[in-house]
Order: C-alpha cells, then structure tokens, then sequence
C-alpha cells in the first residue's frame, strides 16, 4: 500500500466520509499483521529465555553427573569406604537435628501465635463491653426522660382538659405552648433512643480485628527460644564432639575428611546412630529453654526496635558441659542447626 494513499482514508475518516468495504478490509489485515509481529516477537524472547535455562541446566547436570563419577571411583576404594559411611552419618544426624529445630520454632511460633490472638481478642471484647455499657447507660438516661415527659405530657393534657370558661383562656393558651414545646422534646427524646439502640446494636456487631502476625516482642521471645533450644542439642551432642563433626560435614567435601582408622570410624558411625535415635526420642526440657531464653534475654542486642532476631556477637554462650572441656558455641554466629531457617521475622 503507498503512503498516499493510506493518508487518503486518514484524510476521509477524519472528515467523517465512511469507508468502503474495501478499506476496512485493508485495515484490519494491517491490525493483524502489527498483532502477529507482537506475538512472534513475544514467542521468539521466550524462546531465547528458555534456551538461556536449558544450558544452565545442561551445565548443572554434567557438574553433578562429574560429581557423581567422582564420589563412584572415591567409594571404590576400600580404605576410603568407612570415612565415607561415618561422613554421610553425620550429615544424616546433621539433617535430623535441624528438622528438630525447625518444628520446634514452628510450633513455638503457632502457641505464641494463638496466645496474642487470643489477648488482642480478650481485649477487643473488654473494649466492645466498655463501649456497649457507656451506651446502654445513655440509654437507660434516655428513656427516663422519654418516659418522665410522656407523664408530664399526659398530666398537662388533664390539666388543659379541666381549665373551663373564658376566665381560663390565657392560662389554657400557656398551656398549650408548653404541650407544643414538651411534644419537640419528646420527639427529640425518641430520635435519641432510636439512634442509641442503632449504634449499641453496630457496637455489637463489629467484626474483630484482622490478626496481622506475631509481634516484634513475640517473635523476639520465640527466637530466643530457638536460640536455647539450638545450644540444648548442642549439648546433647558435644560428648565425644558431634556437634562439631555434624557441623563440618557440612562445611567440606566427602573426599576432605578424615576421621581416623576404620575402628574409629566405627564407632563413630555407631555414636552417630545412637544419636541420632536419641535425637528421634527426646522430650524437650522446657525448665531448661526457659532458663536459657532468660540468659539470652539479658544479654542480647538488637540493631533497630523492629530487628527480631539478635546480634549474633551480642550472645553470651552457655556454660560448657561439666564433662567436656569444649568451650560452648556460638549457635547464631557459627549457625548451627541451620538456625536461620528456624527464626522468624
């Protein structure tokens, strides 16, 4: 199509003359052809995009499947066998700790979770009765006068209806300036009452407020907590260092570690199986987080007034256990446990 003569039907339709079919026609073609563009570009940038991920994908996979090779002929090798059935025992009993941990800090989150629902709905209730008791006792007031007008008004009207004879106009005509004035009140008084039992009636039936999460004094205590918890299972597992050993499990390669001959990675490995059963089986000593999370209380800073979760060089860790002489570690600085993932925020 030449540009004269698409400025020809611009020109037309702009001074009102309608097109023929043919030119609607020719224009909406036009309208596809810009729409298809579009959409072929689109289809072609996600193309584009998909290749890009398809390649980091390929990437990763033939890093993990070198890796594999790796751990394969690393395996084969007899005296390597046992290092590496004690260094997967302990990343097993590494995984159990932090899942602990992690439902431990969830279902502490959940309690303290319902108890401020349940204070913020005792003190919507406490709010609401106060409310609805200042109105009802306005109402109450209203009535009274509501009801000592209708008397006076009824006494008024058999007074009128006794003042007989002409002697009586002027004091029937006062008379009845006070019926008329009384009878504003009274309908004054009724709007009142009307609009009292309406908003004792919207007061009651307010909808609680929405809970909009834990606050920042209430996750605070639950971190602490988690933070009590974390040395307790340390605790638990320093005789003989397993906490130490599950963390640098974590921390270096299968290929990196070393622990000993194949009598000691035996018993290493039948250590970390009975902790991890005891691990499976202990009851949480809540006397002990308790006195822990106060500890942790007193000495703990944060970095803002809305930060919940402590500076880790502010904690003061525990007392090591009489039996070993490892100093107790810093579970939020060396983060043990996986920690982070524990708290909230």
């Amino acid at each position: 199509m030449r540009l004269p003569e698409s400025l020809r039907r611009l020109r037309n339709r702009l001074a009102g003359r309608e097109p023929n079919i043919e030119d609607e026609r020719l224009f909406a073609l036009f309208r596809n052809r810009v729409e298809l563009k579009k959409e072929l570009t689109a289809l072609d940038d996600d193309r584009h995009r998909l290749l890009d991920r398809l390649k980091l994908q390929e990437g990763a996979t033939m890093r993990v499947e070198e890796q594999m090779a790796s751990l394969e002929q690393y395996l084969g090798r007899p005296d390597e066998g046992y290092k590496s059935l004690a260094y997967f025992r302990l990343k097993a009993l590494w995984r159990i700790t932090c899942k602990r941990l992690e439902q431990f800090g969830a279902e502490l989150a959940r309690q303290q979770k319902d108890r401020e629902r349940k204070s913020q709905l005792a003190e919507f209730e406490r709010a609401r009765r106060e409310r609805v008791a200042l109105m009802e006792r306005e109402l109450i007031e209203a009535r009274v006068l509501d009801e000592q007008l209708h008397a006076e008004q009824k006494l008024a009207r058999l007074k009128l209806a006794s003042l007989k004879g002409f002697w009586n106009y002027f004091r029937r005509r006062g008379l009845l300036d006070a019926i008329q004035a009384r009878e504003l009140r009274i309908v004054a008084a009724a709007g009142q009452i009307e609009t009292l039992v309406t908003q004792v009636q919207a007061i009651q039936s307010e909808p609680p407020p929405l809970f909009e999460g834990l606050s920042v004094d209430g996750r605070r205590a639950v971190n602490l907590a988690v933070i009590g918890y974390a040395e307790l299972l340390c605790d638990r597992l320093a005789p003989g260092g397993l906490a130490e050993l599950a963390r640098q499990s974590t921390l270096k390669r299968v290929f990196d570690a070393s622990y000993g001959t194949q009598q000691e990675c035996q018993a290493l490995m039948q250590q970390a199986s009975q902790a991890v059963v005891d691990i499976e089986r202990m009851s949480e000593d809540l006397a002990g987080i308790k006195a822990r999370s106060d500890r942790l209380r007193g000495a703990v800073v944060y970095r803002s007034p809305e930060e919940t979760v402590p500076n880790a060089n502010s904690i003061v860790p525990a007392d090591a256990n009489a039996g070993t002489r490892r100093m107790a570690p810093n579970v939020l600085l060396d983060e043990y446990w996986e920690i982070h993932s524990a708290l909230v925020r």
